[in-house]
């Protein structure tokens, strides 16, 4: 007769899926908590608050900027290249959320998202979103080389600092919150929380496509439209994680608060993206508003 104890042994051996990398509290859920699908709706519609309470295009475009290609290629170009300093931090912001997460499911979420933003997005012919940006900026007339060699401004590297402030010190489904809700902006839309302009800067265009404004071929300026796709997949991932996971009352709030924090501290980050644009089109631009 087989020794109980090898075949414990071989049947562990066996089984190759590792969930979590420590003992943990089990993960029922709290008798106060919200259910899974009273707390993903109240999610989706703390998204929903933050976008109507604090607005990325509170702003209009410039007069010249409608009227003038070259000066529009130069101001989107600008606004894009200020956008690189997110965009090549967002993935160490998950990977803060990796580090502390113990759980093995979340963690391949988010390496799955990371290789997108860092590596190859096969939706993007392979290429990392960052050299989606660069090509983006190039069609603009602005060279990769100005895009690594411009210097943030103090206001947008106080907000990624706060934002990676939180991946680092708030429990990992607070940072999950954070970073996973801007992307879930449009699980928001898709299920009709907000209105589609509601979670565009591009509302202030009036109707026109960048493309347009900037006289360069339709579909040339590609990141937008790449991430309105892959924000809806990794969204959906990561309300699967918090649904999952956020398993007490406090943790649940906590996440409301931090996806809205998260969201006003981008719509500074974007504000400012666009004030410094104004500048280089020689416009006044000495005012930022942040509240």
């Amino acid at each position: 007769m087989e020794n109980p104890k090898e075949a414990n042994m071989r049947s562990l051996a066996g089984d190759t899926r590792v969930t979590r990398t420590y003992f943990l509290y089990p993960l029922e859920r709290a008798p106060d908590a919200l259910s899974p699908e009273e707390y993903e709706k109240k999610f989706l519609e703390a998204i929903a608050e933050s976008f109507r309470a604090f607005r990325s295009d509170h702003v209009p475009l410039p007069e010249i900027v409608l009227k003038d290609t070259k000066v529009a290629r130069r101001f989107f170009g600008i606004e894009r290249m200020l956008h690189s300093v997110f965009a090549k931090l967002f993935p160490s912001y998950l990977m803060n959320v990796a580090a502390s997460c113990p759980y093995q499911d979340v963690r391949q979420d988010i390496l799955r998202d990371c290789w997108d933003e860092e590596v190859a997005d096969p939706d993007a012919q392979g290429k990392s979103h960052i050299e989606v940006l660069y090509g983006d900026v190039a069609v603009m007339g602005i060279p990769q080389e100005e895009v690594e060699n411009f210097e943030p401004t103090p206001v947008l590297m106080a907000c990624m600092h706060a934002l990676d402030n939180m991946t680092r010190t708030l429990p990992w489904q607070g940072g999950y919150a954070a970073m996973g809700g801007l992307e879930a902006a449009r699980v928001a839309v898709a299920r009709g929380y907000m209105k589609r302009e509601e979670d565009a800067i591009t509302a202030s265009h009036r109707g026109r496509s960048v493309e347009d404004l900037c006289g360069v071929p339709e579909g040339s300026i590609k990141l937008w439209r790449l991430h309105a796709s892959k924000d809806l997949t990794h969204g959906e991932d990561c309300l699967k994680v918090l649904k999952k996971y956020c398993t007490t009352r406090e943790i649940q709030q906590l996440t409301f608060w931090a996806v809205k924090t998260a969201r006003s501290l981008r719509v500074i980050t974007n504000r400012e993206q666009r004030r410094i644009a104004m500048a280089a089109i020689g416009l006044p631009a000495d005012s930022l508003i942040v509240t």
